[in-house]
C-alpha cells in the first residue's frame, strides 16, 4: 500500500503544475464477449445494434475537480460471413446509463459496402478530444455499439471485433 501510495505522489510530482495524467486502456476492463460481437441480422430487418454498456468508477475525488482535457482513440474490426450490407462503430461516454447512445457519438466508423468474405477494419479518427463534463463525475458510463445496415431480403452474419479503445484524462487540480 505505501508502494502505490509513493507512485501516484511520484506521477502527480511529474505530471508538473499539478496536474495528472491518466491513460486508461478500456478494452482491458471489458470481456471477451464484450470485445467481440457474433451477429446474424435475418430477413426482413433492415437495420440491429449489437451493444454494450459498462460503467466505469473513476479515481476518488474526480467529482470535485476539473478535467482539463480528454481524448479518446479506438479501432475495431468487421468480418462479414453472409449477405451484404454496412456496420457503422460509434463509441459513447455519459454520466447515466439512460444517456447513452442517446446523442452523438464521441467516435465513429462506417464499413462501407462489403459482402460475405469481406474484412473491413474501422479506423475512427485518431483522438477526438471531449469538449464536455462526462468526466466531472466519479462514474463514466462506456457504451460501444455496432449497428448493422442491410437489405430486407437478404441475411447478413459476421463478427465485430473492439481491438482498442483508450483514453486519456489530464486532470487539474488537487484530485485526493
Amino acid at each position: 500500500m505505501k508502494a502505490l501510495a509513493a507512485a501516484l505522489l511520484i506521477l502527480v510530482a511529474a505530471c508538473g503544475k499539478g496536474n495528472a495524467i491518466f491513460n486508461v486502456d478500456v478494452l482491458s476492463f471489458l470481456s471477451a464477449s464484450d470485445s467481440l460481437k457474433r451477429f446474424s441480422v435475418p430477413v426482413g430487418i433492415g437495420q440491429a445494434d449489437s451493444s454494450v454498456a459498462r460503467r466505469f468508477f473513476l479515481p476518488p475525488g474526480f467529482g470535485k475537480t476539473a478535467a482539463d482535457s480528454v481524448s479518446a482513440s479506438a479501432t475495431a474490426s468487421i468480418i462479414d460471413t453472409a449477405g451484404s450490407g454496412s456496420v457503422q462503430f460509434d463509441v459513447f461516454f455519459a454520466r447515466t446509463q439512460a444517456a447513452l447512445f442517446t446523442g452523438t457519438p464521441y467516435l465513429s466508423a462506417n464499413s462501407g459496402a462489403m459482402v460475405a468474405g469481406d474484412s473491413v477494419r474501422l479506423l475512427p479518427p485518431t483522438t477526438v478530444s471531449l469538449a464536455d463534463t462526462v468526466f466531472q463525475k466519479d462514474t463514466v458510463w462506456v457504451g460501444i455499439r455496432g449497428r448493422i445496415n442491410k437489405n430486407l431480403t437478404t441475411t447478413m452474419a459476421g463478427r465485430f471485433r473492439l481491438n482498442s479503445l483508450n483514453v486519456r484524462i489530464v486532470v487539474r487540480g488537487n484530485i485526493l
